[in-house]
């Protein structure tokens, strides 16, 4: 009787950790070096969606507002202006948009100074905004 309460326990803390979300993938990277785009606001032309390697899903919606924050490796950094922008497995992290070539990368994550990649990118044109 034991070894089959045991064993159940043991298959009851497998399937509960099964459910649990992975981890974000990051890099941890240096700040985003300063552009010209730096300070500058730009409009997102049309939805994107997106999905992260976690398994959750998300879309930006058309004529959100980002502001250029600098460079990394990987592409320009924008940070959200009226939205919230996240990404998220097992902990919740605020980020940045990373683009390159008007294609969404990854995301920077501005507390960790880390970037997150996409698997799968997405287009992501941002126009400027004339002050």
């Amino acid at each position: 009787m034991f070894h089959r309460l045991t064993g159940a326990a043991f298959a009851a803390v497998l399937l509960l950790a099964a459910g649990c979300a992975s981890e974000v993938t990051r890099q941890v990277i240096d700040a985003p070096v300063a552009t010209p785009q730096a300070g500058k606001r730009f409009t997102l032309s049309q939805p994107a969606s997106f999905r992260l390697d976690s398994g959750y899903g998300r879309t930006v919606p058309a004529h959100a507002e980002f502001a250029g924050v600098g460079r990394i490796a990987q592409g320009l950094v924008f940070r959200p202006i009226d939205i919230v922008l996240t990404v998220e497995g097992k902990h919740m992290h605020e980020a940045y948009a990373v683009v390159r070539d008007d294609t969404l990368v990854g995301f920077y994550l501005p507390v960790e100074k880390a970037f997150s990649p996409l698997s799968q990118t997405t287009p992501f044109l941002l126009i400027e905004r004339k002050q």
